[in-house]
Order: structure tokens, then sequence, then C-alpha cells
């Protein structure tokens, strides 16, 4: 198959989230099974600066990155509103050369216009949100997303052949806006396992990190936002009475983290220490150090980083709001609501309890290796693109 993947950012593009690095994973993965794939993306970055050449995908004769110039790049960091003019050519002249098109994201002119040109060709489309239509977002949308909404967002979304729903909170959403429950597909999301296996060993690993050896590590990497729960991971830290914990918060910063650092003087908690941003092999030996992972987001589409800490074994701690319910099912952490209290009690359960963490450690793994590795939701991915490729065709 000829594959046109589009997302408004792209892996190393971590101020943005997991969803960069999802893709990049999942286009990696169809390229290895034979189908060439087209990534529309910008050149978008962080804050300051736009995709460095260094960092971009060298071109190949299967996997083709192609970089937009975003317009305001800042204007795109602070409001996530994307705006690379070029695409919109590009689009008239690649779309009649692929079979199948993925929109990734959601409030964006590209994928709107992107849909209504696969529409005149008779193109079939599929998008995955990616937590946008999450009930907490959408009640902090701006008034460029209303406007979104009511000028074409609903006819993108009732209009793909399939949506993807990644937990569900977001299949509900999307009955909500009119999408014909026979388009919904439930899926999450797919990790290779093995790129988040230290080679160190625990102490190793500690070592490097410069963390004390003999204290539970409890760990959160992620985006540091408002909307991931940190105040509450704050608060309940103040309420553990524990002793030799030490809590770990790394990750980009994202406009919380001056907010988060007034919080800690303020509560007058000891025992955190701040890490910056961590990929690749650091990420995987963080992990190593670490005895707990804790995710107290508000709301969640469906969290990469949840995934990742699980492939390394880490038992977790994470709130309703991460909307993956199978964690508490399979046993393979706690699972509690969004409020200081009832966190604070399950972190202190994990603290105390070396047999929780053991068993939440092997069935996290377990769940991880057989529903969530690349080649899992990667050849599931490829079923959709071809189901929706025989019905066009079909039609």
């Amino acid at each position: 198959m000829k594959i046109l993947e589009a997302v408004p950012y792209f892996y190393p593009a971590w101020a943005y989230g997991g969803p960069a690095k999802l893709v990049y994973d999942t286009c990696q993965y169809f390229v290895d099974q034979g189908h060439q794939v087209t990534v529309f993306t910008s050149d978008a970055y962080d804050e300051h600066k736009r995709m460095p050449e260094s960092l971009r995908i060298k071109k190949t004769k299967q996997l083709n990155i192609i970089y937009f110039r975003n317009i305001f790049n800042r204007l795109t960091y602070k409001y996530n509103i994307f705006c690379a003019p070029g695409l919109f050519l590009r689009t008239i002249w690649l779309v009649p050369q692929v079979d199948v098109i993925h929109l990734h994201d959601f409030y964006t002119p590209h994928n709107l216009w992107m849909a209504i040109v696969a529409a005149i060709l008779y193109k079939p489309y599929v998008i995955s949100v990616h937590g946008c239509l999450e009930a907490e977002r959408i009640a902090q949308r701006s008034l460029f997303k209303k406007v979104f909404l009511a000028g074409g967002g609903r006819w993108l979304l009732q209009n793909a052949e399939k949506v993807i729903a990644t937990s569900e909170n977001e299949v509900a959403a999307y009955l909500d806006y009119g999408v014909k429950n026979e388009r919904i597909t439930f899926l999450g999301h797919g990790i290779n396992p093995a790129e988040f296996q230290s080679k160190l060993t625990r102490d190793e690993a500690r070592k490097s990190w410069n963390l004390p050896m003999k204290d539970i590590v409890i760990t959160f990497l992620g985006r540091i936002h408002k909307i991931k729960g940190l105040d509450l991971l704050v608060q309940a830290i103040s309420l553990i009475p524990s002793k030799r914990v030490t809590f770990i918060i790394a990750g980009t910063d994202d406009g919380y983290l001056d907010e988060l650092n007034k919080l800690i003087k303020k509560i007058q908690v000891k025992n955190i220490t701040l890490f910056g941003a961590c990929f690749g092999t650091r990420k995987a030996d963080l992990f190593k150090a670490s005895d707990v992972f804790v995710y107290p987001s508000y709301s969640e589409g469906f969290s990469l980083g949840i995934l990742e800490a699980g492939a390394a074994g880490l038992p977790l701690v994470i709130t309703t709001g991460c909307h993956f319910e199978e964690v508490e099912k399979t046993g393979s952490g706690l699972v509690v609501q969004p409020n200081a209290n009832d966190l604070a009690k399950a972190l202190q359960r994990m603290i105390e309890s070396p047999i929780i963490r053991r068993t939440s450690s092997q069935q996290i793994r377990k769940l991880i290796t057989q529903k969530y590795s690349m080649a899992t939701i990667g050849n599931t991915l490829l079923e959709i693109y071809q189901s929706v490729l025989k019905k066009q065709v079909a039609s």
C-alpha cells in the first residue's frame, strides 16, 4: 500500500507530546512490512526553534517525511495552532497517488483540507484525535477550536471511513459528535518494549542519576503541563508519612514548570527531584532506577508514557483520567480518582508492599507484550487500512 500519514508535529519534537513518537514508530513498522509511507508534517520543534536539519528523518525509497514550514512557531507552541500553507498545494498533488490517508490530531485546518480533497477524489481516510475530544480539553478549548468545530470539524469526523478510539471515553465523544458506531474502532497505541530495557543494573542506573540506593523511587515522566495533575501529585506527596522515598518529576516544560516550582516551595515538600527532558537510553535508565511509575493526569487520550513505563516493568499508580482500565483489571497497578487523598493512599500502598510492586510489575509486562507491542498494533492498523480501501474500491 501507499500510505499518507498527516501529523502536525513529528519525532523528535518531544515538546508536543507522545503522538510524534507513536506515528514515527508505526511508520517505521509499515516500511518494514514492505509498504510505502509519506508523512506530511510541520517543522515545529519547540517554543524557540524549528526542527533542526540534523534531526530530520532522511528520505529513503519507502519513507519520505515532508516538513512544511509552520508560519507562527511560538503561537503554535502556546496555543497548538498549526499553519503550514505549503501543505495545502502539495495535498492536491499527492493525494491522488496514495491508497489511504491517516490523519492525526484534530484541530488543524490541514486535516480538514486533506479530508475535503480525499472526499473529492474518493480516497479513504482514517483519523486519530489523540485525546483532543476529552471532556477536560473540550471545556478549555479556545475560540479557534470552537470555530473549527462549527466550520467543518464535525464533518471531518463524520465522514472518516474509520475513527480510532483509544478509550471508552473517546468512543462516547465520537458518538456525541455524530460519528456512526460502525465507523469507530477501538485501538490502543503500540510500542517496542525492547526500547525501554536498560543495559544498566539498578544500582548503576541510580548512580547515573545520582539517586539514593536504598530509597523507594517513584517517577513521573511526561510533559510538564497543568492537565497532567502534577499539582495533585505534589499535594499527595505532602500527605505521605513514609521516609526514604524519593519522588522524581521529569519531562519537557509545557508551560507549567514555574507554577509547579512555586507549589513545591509553598507546600515545602523536600523529597521531590525535578529533571528536565529525558529521552532514549536515558529514559530506559531512569525507568530502571525507579520502583513505581505514577501518572496523576486529569485527562488523557491514551498515554504513551504509561505504556513505556509498563514495558520497563514498572508497577503503575494512575488516575481514572488516564482511561486505562486494564491496569486495574489485570492487577498491573492501582487506579484512583484524580484527587490528592486517593493518590496518596495508593502511593503509600505501593511503598509499603513489595508484593504489590512485584505482582504489578509482572502483570504490566505481560499486558504490554500481549496487547500493545508495535507488531500487534501495527498489524491491526494495516488491517484497518486494507478494509477501508476494499470498501472504497467496492463502492
